[in-house]
């Protein structure tokens, strides 16, 4: 007899729960911006008129799905707190070793989870609807490494520069879970990011982590190796490429979406932006090039407009998600992690305290950190402007 047959009907908060499991599983697998009531009626084996009775339209799913998140983040960061208990006050190698097992854990056991919450947190930098919800969870992990670093001086300011570091590094750690070189990179950027001004690397181990960010280049090349800048229409249609990142993120970018936002023949576009590749090369490099205008020039980002600077905050995090399904996003994702702090890090340095030699490590881990208070709610903006005052908050 089939499952659906009313005389093995399951009890209301069961199917609750066989929804809300497939709903994850399909952001898991696909992505938030694939959902569908359809696809997680077929993932779940019932109707869609049962989904919406249930729980109700696609964005209420979404808002059951935080919520659950919200659920499990609570689950995970009490087990994590009977695990750890406390580290010593003063135990930076102790307290990098659980940062990184946190991280592994998101990228093995806990990946479903990782992976949804990351999806969660993309989603809620573009939808204020969300972001209750995501910044429910970040405070929870918070919350978590407060408890961890209890013992230790500011433990509240510490905290926070934790779980927003790991809310940017996250998605990274899924993607490069397997690599020894992502392995390097990170060790030593969590350890930059527990360095305190007192305790600046010295030029070899800034020059170490240079190494290691060095030997993602190969991963990343494909990136990178665009050949020369685009003129004329090119330029023109990538910087529309860059527009509809900025408006609209990467998942959905596609030759046919602009042609239809520039007017232009299908044709045309694929004419000068052959593949997807190409597409991401172009859309990325301007992106690029007006975030260092405006790192040239602070004044240039103004309350409320989004900016290259607001969209580059994005576009690494959901880049590294897009490249868990699509191969051509990630030497992309890789080139954005091991240049997190490229643009910035000069800027940055005297803001740290830093000396005559620039801790490359700590202005990586910190930017990251600032990555992950944007994206995970603890700020609504970052300006120019307001560096100094949030880096004085992690």
């Amino acid at each position: 007899m089939s499952r659906r047959s009313p005389l093995f009907a399951a009890p209301e908060g069961d199917a609750n729960t066989l929804i809300l499991d497939a709903a994850r599983d399909v952001v898991a697998e696909r992505g938030l911006s694939q959902l569908s009531l359809r696809g997680v009626a077929e993932r779940a084996g019932v109707s869609v008129g049962s989904i919406s009775y249930r729980i109700g339209d696609r964005a209420a799913l979404v808002t059951a799905i935080a919520r659950r998140e919200g659920e499990r983040a609570e689950a995970h960061c009490r087990a994590w707190e009977l695990r750890i208990g406390a580290v010593a006050a003063g135990d930076r190698d102790c307290l990098a070793d659980v940062v990184a097992a946190w991280l592994r854990h998101g990228a093995g056991e806990g990946r479903r989870s990782a992976v949804v919450q990351a999806e969660l947190v993309s989603a809620g930098y573009r939808d204020g609807a969300l972001l209750p919800a995501v910044r429910a969870i970040t405070a929870r992990h918070t919350a978590m490494w407060r408890q961890i670093v209890a013992d230790w001086a500011e433990p509240e300011r510490l905290a926070r520069r934790i779980a927003s570091y790991c809310v940017d590094e996250r998605p990274f750690s899924i993607l490069l879970q397997d690599s020894v070189d992502y392995a390097l990179l990170r060790a030593s950027t969590v350890r930059g990011l527990l360095r305190t001004p007192d305790a600046m690397a010295a030029q070899a181990h800034s020059d170490w982590h240079m190494r290691v960010v060095t030997l993602l280049e190969a991963l990343a090349r494909a990136a990178f190796d665009a050949g020369d800048p685009p003129r004329g229409a090119k330029a023109a249609i990538a910087e529309r490429i860059a527009d509809l990142i900025m408006a609209n993120g990467l998942e959905l970018l596609s030759h046919r979406m602009i042609a239809q936002a520039i007017g232009m023949p299908l044709s045309s576009v694929a004419h000068h932006f052959p593949t997807q590749r190409d597409i991401l090369i172009g859309g990325v490099e301007a992106l690029y090039l007006r975030l260092q205008a405006e790192v040239r020039d602070p004044q240039r980002e103004a309350p409320g407009v989004r900016t290259a600077g607001s969209a580059v905050v994005a576009l690494g995090h959901e880049m590294a998600l897009g490249a868990l399904r699509e191969p051509a996003f990630l030497p992309f994702a890789v080139d954005m992690r091991r240049r997190r702090a490229e643009n910035v890090y000069a800027m940055m340095g005297p803001m740290l305290g830093c000396g005559e030699v620039i801790d490359r490590a700590l202005t990586q881990g910190c930017v990251m950190a600032l990555i992950g208070m944007r994206l995970g709610g603890l700020t609504l903006d970052w300006h120019g402007s307001d560096l100094q005052a949030l880096l004085q908050t992690i």
